[in-house]
């Protein structure tokens, strides 16, 4: 048992309770609650490293729970909700309190496994990073403060065009978000590749669920004091819109609308400079492939000219042979031995089709070069698809 690593579950059934308490305790410890108000309570003494609640508990629901945990000083600990709930309003109010994943009774205790030790990786990862992102986000926060909102658009286009990679990408908009005093994420969406990120990192379970519900919505979908912006490549998501000032909001919304319709063209460059680049391996492999034919037909060539040469020699020898024999005249020996290798150089002749398959793979070679040519010579930026890590 992994002792450093302590499971609160709260639950006010005892069933889910023993069956959580067995699961849990052969790798890591674990303390179990009935309700909202003991759990609390023994917050005061211990702090454990990931919180499971049952939503429907007596008294101090788990939605209440969570944002009663999230609120207290340096309590920056997962939790993952359990409910017999599957619907939006469910996930969505699971989000708004602060959750990081949202489990649908009844549960796969091998996936739960799963979830578990993936959000104990990512709450190690994130403690790795903080310490390294204190000091520019420490940074761009100074700076980013005395600037208007035109000027953080004009600053987050002009990142955006110098961005190299998705991540840079990423940091950009987070950053633009952080300018405005605004929460959220951000997913990327290409060919192969999908990931979600926010300040917490990558990949959170329940923000990923929230964006895969409205990212099929409309371009710009709002609710409460959420707003989405959804295009082909990506969707933002912002949590905290400043709907009491509708002046403001009107602003920001606007701004964010042209800063994520730039992102998703970026993505489109980014894509169409990674499909060009595959296109050109392409192109060069099937002109290796074209002048390993045309060499190939040469040497065929060759070997049958002179295989034709060497059937031609013996055939005059055997006629030599049989004209002792014939009594034929020297003339008429002449004439015979001239009519054969004239129709056997004719013969082969005939299937010398090297000249003209040569010009026409030539011809499908340098259509290909001005192909890869053109492509080399293309303006899309040259950007690289991974995400940088």
């Amino acid at each position: 048992m992994e002792t450093d690593y302590t499971v609160f579950v709260v639950d006010d059934d005892n069933t889910t309770r023993l069956l959580l308490e067995s699961m849990l305790r052969t790798k890591h410890a674990v303390e179990a609650f009935d309700s909202a108000e003991s759990c609390l309570a023994r917050l005061t003494h211990k702090q454990p490293n990931l919180f499971l609640l049952d939503v429907g508990l007596p008294g101090m629901d788990g939605y209440d729970l969570c944002r009663n945990i999230k609120s207290l000083p340096e309590m920056n600990i997962p939790v993952v909700f359990i409910s017999g709930h599957d619907d939006l309003d469910a996930v969505m109010a699971g989000y708004d309190a602060g959750g990081e994943d949202y489990i649908v009774k009844p549960f796969n205790i091998t996936a739960l496994s799963r979830k578990i030790e993936n959000l104990r990786r990512i709450e190690l990862d994130k403690k790795a990073l903080l310490a390294q992102v204190k000091d520019s986000d420490e940074l761009a926060t100074l700076v980013l403060a005395n600037l208007d909102e035109y000027a953080i658009l004009i600053k987050f286009l002009r990142s955006l065009n110098e961005c190299a990679n998705i991540k840079e990408m990423v940091e950009a908009i987070l950053r633009s978000l952080d300018a405005f005093h605004l929460d959220g994420a951000v997913q990327i969406r290409l060919r192969n590749f999908e990931k979600t990120f926010s300040k917490a990192g990558e990949n959170w379970p329940l923000v990923i669920s929230v964006i895969n519900h409205i990212r099929t919505m409309d371009r710009i979908f709002e609710f409460r004091t959420h707003c989405a912006y959804n295009f082909e490549h990506i969707t933002v998501l912002v949590t905290n819109m400043p709907v009491a000032d509708a002046d403001l909001c009107g602003r920001i919304r606007d701004h964010l609308a042209i800063a994520a319709e730039t992102a998703d063209a970026k993505l489109m460059a980014l894509q169409t400079s990674a499909d060009n680049a595959s296109m050109r391996g392409d192109i060069r492999n099937l002109l290796r492939a074209v002048g390993q034919t045309v060499e190939s037909y040469r040497r065929k060539y060759d070997d049958a000219r002179y295989q034709g040469s060497i059937f031609t020699t013996r055939i005059v020898d055997d006629l030599l042979t049989a004209f002792a024999y014939l009594g034929l005249s020297s003339r008429s020996e002449e004439e015979i031995l001239g009519m054969v290798k004239d129709h056997s150089n004719k013969l082969i002749d005939i299937y010398d089709i090297t000249g003209e398959s040569q010009a026409t793979l030539g011809e499908l070679s340098q259509k290909l070069a001005g192909i890869l040519a053109a492509t080399e010579n293309t303006t899309t930026p040259h950007v690289s698809v991974g995400s940088g890590h």
